[in-house]
């Protein structure tokens, strides 16, 4: 028994290191890339810093204090939640109706899935240079606006910030939705389908089955979706970079794509204070960490509907 007992726990070692060398590069690589870095922009927060070891100096809480009162980072807080106001009550919808569409059987449903999955797959950059070949003065949404006679002359897309915000949140919608989609489908597929015979016996029409069913099964699916969209929006750098770079005059810059471009080192001018740019990071994070955690706190409900 103890032979037996000693083969058993060395077989088990034995998977326990194969398990942690398999797991060793992605370890490591969050290690390198993820928390160092994440230690490295919160020290420096209470730091001047240009990039020069040598004119580095402490400032204990000199770089809050004057972000609070620092105009331009606050309105493009604001623009990030502009953009989320303007895509969250579309996209999800949208994702949710194609969903159950694409949840019936129906022909070249597969097809479907696959296209509306691939903008997903298709790098940001790739995206926002679409949508901005698009909406280019003289580009094919002008055009095609011209010729059914809703404009007589091509509109200005990004010449003014919500007009800019509206192609903004097309593009993002369009690149984003498709994930949302699968996601959803996969939570309607697991609602055991007893549950709509009982429901078909009982009289119940498509709609009430869907919202006295469907959506009560699918909720705590729902809970993590949302939450999902919502650190993605709010998240939102590369596409505002490409797309509009934010354009007209600043003002469709969320709050990332700000700091990235003013703060980030390779991006930002000389001599720019980096540890300026940690300490926006640093008070962004926590924010959206904030707004993440009351979210997760008021939606707890959606885990027990039934």
């Amino acid at each position: 028994m103890k032979q037996k007992a000693k083969r058993t726990l060395s077989r088990t070692s034995k998977n326990e290191l194969q398990a942690y060398l398999m797991l060793s590069p992605q370890i490591i690589g969050f290690l390198l890339f993820s928390i160092y870095p994440l230690i490295w922009a919160i020290r420096l927060s209470w730091y001047f810093y240009n990039g020069i070891d040598a004119q580095t100096r402490f400032t204990g809480w000199e770089n809050f204090i004057k972000l609070f009162a620092d105009e331009t980072y606050w309105k493009a807080l604001g623009n990030t939640f502009l953009f989320f106001v303007m895509k969250f009550p579309f996209e999800i919808p949208l994702a949710l109706f194609l969903a159950v569409l694409l949840s019936k059987k129906l022909k070249g449903v597969g097809f479907f899935r696959t296209m509306y999955y691939m903008p997903h797959v298709i790098s940001v950059a790739i995206t926002a240079l679409v949508f901005s070949n698009m909406f280019s003065y003289f580009g094919f949404i002008n055009g095609w606006l011209e010729k059914i006679h809703l404009i007589d002359i091509p509109i200005e897309w990004f010449g003014e910030k919500f007009r800019s915000m509206f192609v903004l949140v097309l593009a993002d919608t369009w690149r984003s939705f498709g994930v949302n989609v699968m996601y959803f489908m996969a939570a309607i597929q697991n609602v055991p389908q007893d549950v709509y015979e009982a429901a078909k016996i009982d009289g119940a029409g498509r709609f009430t089955t869907f919202f006295r069913i469907t959506l009560p099964l699918i909720a705590p699916v729902m809970q993590v979706i949302l939450m999902l969209s919502i650190i993605g929006t709010l998240g939102t750098n590369e596409l505002v970079l490409v797309l509009t770079n934010g354009a007209p005059g600043g003002t469709t810059h969320t709050v990332k794509s700000y700091i990235f471009q003013n703060y980030a080192p390779g991006m930002a001018e000389m001599n720019i204070n980096i540890g300026y740019g940690c300490a926006m990071s640093l008070v962004t994070g926590l924010i959206l960490a904030g707004i993440t955690m009351t979210y997760m706190k008021i939606s707890e409900k959606m885990k027990n509907i039934y």
